[in-house]
């Protein structure tokens, strides 16, 4: 699985995404208290989403698997556990797989009209340079270039298509702004930069959730909040090497248990080796059972895993 970092081309990226209506998180949701506020009024109900045909989908084997045949029915099975906060993470398309159907499209696509009129807002896990320090900015992106360079580069506009779309659907889309001091802390990491800027993609991923909760809270309304990105950082269980790359545990925290961690995983990406094989799921799964069907899985209380179908055709990514 490839580490959830992209950074070449990132300051266009950003503009595209200004361009299209997505946010920087200045003023608003950047920062949180570190608890929730105090009762209040009561909030708005949620937008209650309508079970479609086959809600239940069908028992499939170990994890509680269950086969669904549409998206929307295995993304409203994950949705019944009512989060407050939904982590979404991706196995990012590596070079040569550009002909797939990226992961950030299938969600566009196939998951987000689900919640058009139930969430709130979407933080898309693209780092913001910040013009305060343009020095260590352009430090560490010079640092993780020998990342992003096996990842596909439809990845980043997939991302960026995915921004315009929430906006579409009322959804406030934010990228991730870390502060200077942030900055100044992964170009001063020499050989932890990368270790760095997972902590740091948790850190502020969560402080802007927590914003977001807030916001919402004062609004009267009780509103999804989603993050998407790589699969490293939504973890409700990270073992403890990783713990502090994941946002996971704090956003539990923070919402009293109403957090739940989503893994989508499109079935041509998966390989035999130890990064894969740790997975949870891994050896439950056979990527060649169920081909047509949505395959999901629970690998912890609060915790899925989806399967998209297995690709029928080339699907080229859009320009």
């Amino acid at each position: 699985m490839q580490l959830p970092l992209r950074w070449a081309s990132i300051r266009s990226i950003v503009l595209v995404l200004s361009a299209c209506g997505v946010s920087s998180p200045e003023p608003r949701p950047a920062t949180a208290a570190a608890h929730p506020p105090a009762p209040g009024p009561a909030p708005e109900a949620p937008a209650v989403i309508e079970s479609p045909v086959g809600a239940d989908g069908e028992p499939c084997g170990a994890l509680e698997c269950r086969k669904f045949a549409s998206a929307s029915s295995a993304f409203s099975y994950v949705l019944r556990d009512q989060p407050l906060v939904l982590g979404i993470g991706e196995a990012h398309t590596p070079v040569g797989l550009e002909h797939l159907a990226s992961t950030a499209r299938r969600f566009s696509d196939d998951l987000l009209p689900v919640v058009d009129g139930r969430a709130s807002h979407l933080i898309v896990e693209l780092l913001n340079p910040n013009p305060r320090c343009k020095v260590a900015t352009e430090e560490v992106r010079e640092a993780h270039e020998p990342v992003t360079k096996p990842q596909s580069q439809h990845n980043q506009s997939d991302y960026v298509e995915l921004g315009r779309l929430a906006k579409a659907h009322g959804i406030e889309p934010f990228v991730l702004s870390p502060t200077c001091a942030e900055y100044e802390a992964i170009a001063s990491a020499g050989t932890d930069a990368i270790s760095r800027t997972l902590s740091t993609i948790a850190d502020v991923t969560s402080r802007m959730a927590r914003g977001a909760l807030v916001s919402n809270y004062k609004a009267g309304r009780e509103r999804l909040v989603m993050a998407y990105g790589g699969a490293l950082h939504n973890d409700v269980e990270p073992d403890s090497a990783h713990a502090a790359w994941s946002y996971g545990p704090l956003l539990i925290a923070f919402t009293k248990g109403r957090y739940v961690e989503l893994d989508l995983i499109v079935r041509e990406l998966i390989k035999d080796n130890q990064v894969w094989r740790s997975l949870p799921w891994y050896s439950s799964f056979d990527p060649e059972l169920y081909p047509q069907s949505y395959v999901l899985m629970r690998t912890a209380p609060r915790a899925y895993v989806l399967f998209f179908p297995k690709s029928s055709a080339a699907t080229a990514p859009a320009p």
